[in-house]
């Protein structure tokens, strides 16, 4: 019973997120919104991550899953990108690259910030 409430909890969270986006018309994507708004729920300590983590650790652990409809669509109109397939993957592997980047210097960053507050302690 527990797992479904994590389930109703987390699927309430998408829905107000896509709600936001539809009444701000549709600025962001709902899914988005959502995350953002689990993320403030977090942060703000109105919602403790005891209350989601099975859910959570389930959806990452099955993560792959989720990428089969859109991995299928991909194989759908495989012959109307045949064209474009070197652009895609230059466009993937750049892409790939400066996200791995930017997460290695926030890394670096935020270490560095640690280590400073840990110094003024």
């Amino acid at each position: 019973m527990n797992l479904l409430r994590q389930i109703a909890l987390l699927f309430t969270v998408c829905v107000a997120g896509e709600l936001i986006s539809v009444l701000s018309g549709r600025l962001l994507p709902g899914n988005v919104l959502g995350m953002v708004l689990l993320l403030v729920l977090l942060l703000t300590s109105r919602l403790r991550p005891e209350a989601v983590e099975n859910t959570a650790d389930f959806f990452l652990n099955n993560m792959a899953f989720f990428f089969l409809p859109s991995t299928l669509g991909i194989l759908r109109i495989y012959e109307q990108i045949q064209s474009e397939l070197v652009k895609l993957a230059v466009i993937c592997l750049v892409t790939t690259l400066l996200t791995a980047a930017s997460v290695g210097w926030t890394v670096v960053l935020v270490r560095r910030l640690q280590q400073k507050g840990a110094k003024k302690s």
